[in-house]
């Protein structure tokens, strides 16, 4: 990998981590709709706990390690994007779109695990919702979805 390659997988992995933190920070608002993304955070992780063992005390170090983890897994995403996307593009929002690329993982995969019943119905809506807005404004951020790339004609005036 040469250094160019490096040191924007780097920047992508810093703003990946920035948005995937700012994300979690987004739980504590205290308007609900708003906290859904970070929720989907702390059920990956307790998810993650729950297949390896209970984190005990050290619950607190664990989750931020996760989350940086998350952070380098969303900027691999957003490194893979470069390929997919314009020169154009700045690059500092192919890393928020890889962390969001990730959290509408995280909600997808919450959605599968859910057994649907006639009671969890909702819980799966709302978690496939925001995996797909999470997945749209990814797209979005990063200028995959621009009026001509979705079919959309151009303006003629």
């Amino acid at each position: 990998m040469n250094r160019r390659r490096s040191v924007s997988f780097v920047r992508d992995v810093v703003v990946a981590t920035a948005v995937v933190v700012g994300l979690y920070g987004l739980a504590f608002v205290e308007f609900q709709p708003v906290q859904i993304p970070g929720y989907f955070l702390i059920v990956g992780f307790d998810m993650l706990e729950a297949t390896l063992g209970s984190a005990g005390s050290n619950y607190d170090v664990l989750f931020y390690a996760y989350l940086i983890g998350l952070g380098v897994v969303s900027g691999g995403f957003g490194h893979f994007l470069r390929a997919w996307t314009d020169d154009e593009v700045p690059n500092w929002r192919r890393g928020v779109a890889g962390a969001l690329i990730v959290a509408g993982l995280l909600a997808f995969s919450f959605a599968l695990l859910v057994p649907v019943g006639p009671s969890q119905l909702t819980p799966v809506l709302i978690a496939s919702v925001t995996g797909l807005l999470s997945f749209v404004v990814a797209g979005w951020v990063t200028g995959m979805l621009d009026r001509n790339g979705i079919g959309i004609p151009a303006d003629r005036g």
